[in-house]
C-alpha cells in the first residue's frame, strides 16, 4: 500500500483526516466482528465513533469500500509471514519451523478473521475489488511456497509428482479453510490445538527434505 492516504474523491489527506478515517475503519472491523456483513450500516459505523454519514462519505464510497481498505491492510499485515518459509525447511527442522509458521499465521488470522471471511465471500460472488485483494494475498504465500517445492523437487529431495503450483495453492487453501471453521470444528471436537499441530505435522510432511 503507499504511504499516503486517499479520500473517496482521491485527494491525499493530512493527519487528522487521517485519524478520522481510522477511526471508521477500527468501528467497522468492530461491527464486522460483532454483527457481520448483512447487519452493516453506513450510519452504525459512523455512530460508533459518534460521526455522521456525511463524514463517513468523505473517505469511503460505501461500507464496502471500508472493508475493502481493511482487507489492504490485512494483506500488508500477512506479509511477514513469508519469513518464516525462507530458507527451506529440513528433515531436522521441518516440524518445529511448520509450528512457528501455523502459530504466526492463527495469530494473524484471529486478528483479522473477519475481515477475511467478507474478503473471501465477496471474491466468490465475484467482486474483482476484493477478488484482486484476495489474489495478491494469496500469491504472497503461493510464491514462497513454490520456492521451497521447486527446490525440493530439483535436488531430488521431494517427489517430482509435486507440481509447485497446485501444491501451493492446495497448502494455502488448506490452512485458510480448516482456520475458517475453527469454531465449527471445536463444535465436533477438534481443539485449536488439535488443528494448530494437524496443519503443521501437513506442512511439514509436504515440504520437508526427505535427505
Amino acid at each position: 500500500m503507499s504511504n499516503e492516504v486517499l479520500a473517496a474523491d482521491g485527494r491525499v489527506i493530512g493527519s487528522r483526516a487521517q485519524a478520522t478515517r481510522r477511526r471508521l475503519l477500527d468501528a467497522t472491523a468492530k461491527l464486522l466482528r460483532e454483527q457481520g456483513i448483512l447487519d452493516l450500516r453506513v450510519v452504525d459505523i459512523t455512530r460508533e465513533v459518534g460521526s455522521s454519514p456525511a463524514t463517513f462519505y468523505q473517505y469511503f464510497n460505501d461500507a464496502d469500500a471500508a472493508i475493502l481498505a481493511l482487507a489492504e491492510e490485512a494483506t500488508d499485515d500477512e506479509k511477514p509471514l513469508v519469513e518464516h518459509l525462507r530458507p527451506a525447511w529440513t528433515k531436522n527442522d521441518g516440524l518445529e519451523r511448520a509450528g512457528v509458521f501455523v502459530d504466526a499465521y492463527m495469530a494473524y488470522w484471529d486478528a483479522h478473521a473477519a475481515v477475511l471471511r467478507v474478503r473471501n465471500l465477496k471474491a466468490e460472488e465475484g467482486d474483482k475489488r476484493f477478488r484482486a485483494v484476495r489474489t495478491e494475498a494469496n500469491l504472497l504465500m503461493m510464491d514462497a511456497l513454490q520456492g521451497m517445492i521447486r527446490e525440493g523437487v530439483s535436488s531430488g529431495r521431494l517427489p517430482e509428482s509435486l507440481d509447485p503450483l497446485t501444491t501451493s495453492a492446495a497448502l494455502v487453501a488448506m490452512i485458510e479453510r480448516l482456520l475458517a471453521f475453527q469454531s465449527e470444528m471445536g463444535k465436533r471436537g477438534a481443539s485449536r490445538q488439535q488443528i494448530r499441530d494437524t496443519l503443521a505435522t501437513l506442512l511439514s510432511q509436504t515440504l520437508t527434505s526427505r535427505g
